[in-house]
């Protein structure tokens, strides 16, 4: 089932707490074994019983089951009683099963199909599939029946929450629209300019420690303004190919490794 009910709750689930119409199943109570080992009911581990929907299949396979059921007392002429178990080892529904015992048999339908599972996973399995879709803490809280609103959940589920929250963010980064940008137009004068003494720097026209033209001459051989030389100094200087000291010419440091 994908109710993220505990064993002892579904042990301890009677026909009419389901509202099979209304896909609904209310928890109520939750079976234990006593000191002597005997059956007994109390409330649930909150002490309050909640209301859990239920998905198409899991109502259709309930449906089933009450169907069976009814079928086998019309066999033991025998009448259906609401308050009978969901799952019982007896034929008329009367009683239900132990906690232990359906650990049990969950243990063996594991090993038998080659699964590694115990029956508290079927928890962690409801739990971290609706933190990972998405669901709000707080009402994954209420299916498993955690308590504080909330806070059992997440100190549990913690891990599975961060990971839920980055999906989060990207899926609302996808849904954003593309940051604007402003190309820089490849031919660029300042562009033009770098690229030239890049290529002399490369060819050894210009060596480590000679001295470039003045922004002054770069801005007059290339009939451009001297802020788009000295952008095209300041460039070379950030590729880490010329050295820049204030009030002195910038020098070649060296060629950049590729």
């Amino acid at each position: 089932m994908t109710t993220g009910a505990r064993r002892g709750e579904l042990a301890a689930l009677r026909w009419h707490h389901l509202d099979l119409a209304a896909g609904v199943l209310t928890l109520r109570r939750s079976a234990y074994l006593d000191a002597d080992g005997v059956l007994q009911e109390k409330d649930t581990k909150t002490h309050q019983q909640r209301r859990v929907a239920l998905d198409p299949e899991t109502v259709a396979v309930l449906t089933e089951l009450h169907a069976r059921y009814v079928d086998r007392l019309a066999q033991l002429d025998a009448t259906a009683d609401p308050a009978d178990y969901v799952f019982s080892p007896e034929p008329d529904n009367s009683r239900g099963y132990r906690p232990d015992t359906i650990t049990q048999r969950y243990g063996r339908l594991a090993k038998r199909l080659g699964i590694d599972s115990h029956i508290h996973a079927l928890r962690h399995y409801s739990a971290t599939e609706l933190i990972n879709a998405g669901v709000d803490v707080r009402t994954v809280a209420g299916r498993l029946g955690h308590g504080g609103g909330g806070t059992t959940t997440l100190r549990v589920y913690a891990a599975w929450l961060s990971e839920s929250d980055q999906r989060a963010a990207s899926t609302l980064a996808a849904r954003m629209p593309t940051r604007p940008t402003t190309p820089t137009p490849p031919n660029s004068p300042y562009r033009t300019i770098a690229e030239e003494i890049r290529e002399q720097i490369r060819v050894g026209s210009l060596n480590p420690g000679d001295p470039l033209p003045t922004v002054a001459e770069l801005a007059a051989a290339h009939g451009v303004s001297v802020g788009t030389a000295h952008r095209a100094v300041a460039t070379l200087a950030a590729d880490g190919l010329v050295s820049v000291t204030r009030g002195r010419r910038a020098n070649v440091v060296g060629q950049r490794a590729e």
